[in-house]
């Protein structure tokens, strides 16, 4: 469909330089964390665990089940053929050849 949005996490991977950082607990930094899970039909879905807030602010759901709630109540999913292809996406695969590969939001600070 030419005139779907684009989902807010898919946008936060192709331009992560326009959304916010999560600060880790050792230092490092987050714009994503993704989960593979299969619902009750069989059929596999990847969401972000850490998902944008409408006031804007990243949330981190420590739970993927809420996470996979969430993302089923907001649409912020991604339907997948299979357990290798979902797993190989949720494990890293979303940032392969993508601006979220290499991106440093502290670069040149």
């Amino acid at each position: 469909m030419a005139d779907k949005q684009v989902l807010n996490f898919i946008d936060r991977i192709h331009n992560p330089d326009k959304y916010p950082v999560i600060m880790n607990d050792d230092g490092s930094w987050s714009t994503h964390r993704m989960a593979a899970e299969v619902d009750e039909t069989g059929n596999w879905m990847v969401f972000p665990t850490i998902v944008q807030l409408p006031d804007g602010e990243l949330f981190e759901f420590q739970d993927p089940y809420s996470a996979m709630e969430y993302a089923r109540n907001t649409g912020e999913f991604v339907q997948m053929k299979d357990r290798k292809e979902a797993l190989n996406y949720a494990k890293g695969g979303y940032k392969k050849g993508t601006p979220l590969e290499t991106f440093n939001p502290f670069a040149g600070k």
